[in-house]
């Protein structure tokens, strides 16, 4: 008996020990005192602007925005793409020629000769796609739909190599919600990178603790990828046929979501210093979310990290994004209806 009950308490402690160690590596223990490099003014309305991308030759920023919580709960309304004009300050929602299903997550921006296309992670009721779009002028012109329902079935970013070629993440490795919750609350290391190399998916690296941001070098020799349950951006090295290796990961303390280099080389990140609490408020938009933009800086293969925002959500609420743009700042969260757009103070 004694021994039963001396097991028993052993198998309590360790309970209650990793219960503490998720709740502190989720960052729930954090206090958050709001700091900021940037004066930052409130842009919308815009629903959901999750994912930013920039054109620089234009100043021109390109913005993913859906409705997430009115879709969860059967709304059909579909989601958008925004255009930004950092210059004139000016936002403007682009047409479309398409009448699918549409609810847009990661996206990223390739020039071709004369033509400028854009492709969407685009979440359907029935099925996951990667939309291409020609870009004309102030509007969305849709090319074709890109698929494949057994590898990738929660893509959540992607980052062009060339046209018709990119990597994305599939940012769990079980389908189901339970399976997914697994995944998340034990630090499963399940989800993936795919490689689209114009006719076929492949997976190019595996076991990353929810595969979230990905982005390419400026140099396009390394790959990016951000875990937030890791709290951590790995780096690899691409090799032949796209295949990659990994190089080293830069250690964050943060969920880090999606990233973005500007055209100085720096690399910027959204992120959410508390992930528990970005959970609730995702179930309840009365929980305030905090948010946090780290910049990183190159030498080789040294890096410098600094937090330039950090914001108990009364800014903005959980930001996904940010991305520089001359002495601005533009960053984009997963469920309010505004950007920031800020400057150096």
């Amino acid at each position: 008996m004694k021994k039963i009950i001396v097991t028993s308490a052993v198998i309590i402690a360790l309970i209650i020990a990793f219960i503490i160690k998720s709740v502190y590596d989720a960052g729930e223990f954090k206090k958050i005192i709001p700091f900021s490099r940037y004066s930052c003014n409130q842009i919308g309305t815009i629903p959901g602007p999750e994912d930013i991308v920039m054109d620089y030759s234009k100043g021109i920023a390109y913005i993913s925005s859906d409705d997430r919580r009115a879709f969860a709960k059967g709304n059909k309304i579909n989601g958008s793409i925004f255009i930004y004009d950092v210059n004139h300050k000016t936002l403007k929602r682009m047409g479309s020629n398409f009448a699918f299903e549409f609810h847009p997550h990661g996206i990223d921006l390739f020039n071709a000769k004369n033509k400028q296309f854009l492709y969407v992670i685009n979440h359907r009721s029935h099925g996951q796609f990667i939309e291409k779009f020609e870009i004309k002028g102030d509007a969305l012109h849709h090319i074709k739909s890109i698929e494949n329902q057994r590898l990738m079935f929660s893509p959540n970013d992607l980052a062009m190599v060339a046209e018709d070629i990119f990597y994305v993440t599939n940012d769990h490795g079980n389908r189901t919600a339970f399976g997914r919750s697994l995944e998340d609350y034990l630090q499963l290391s399940r989800s993936y990178v795919l490689l689209y190399d114009g006719s076929a998916f492949s997976i190019k690296v595996k076991n990353i603790k929810y595969a979230n941001g990905i982005a390419l070098s400026p140099d396009n020799k390394k790959l990016f990828v951000a875990s937030p349950v890791g709290r951590c951006i790995k780096v690899y090295t691409i090799e032949k046929d796209y295949n990659i290796k990994l190089l080293y990961t830069i250690e964050c303390n943060t969920g880090v979501d999606n990233i973005a280099f500007d055209n100085k080389g720096i690399l910027w990140a959204g992120c959410h210093p508390k992930l528990l609490t970005f959970v609730r408020h995702s179930l309840n938009e009365d929980v305030l979310a905090p948010s946090e933009i780290i910049k990183i800086t190159f030498n080789n293969d040294s890096y410098k990290k600094e937090t330039v925002i950090y914001d108990d959500g009364s800014l903005i609420q959980s930001s996904t994004v940010a991305v520089c743009y001359n002495n601005n700042l533009l960053v984009g969260s997963v469920f309010d209806t505004h950007i920031l757009d800020c400057k150096v103070q």
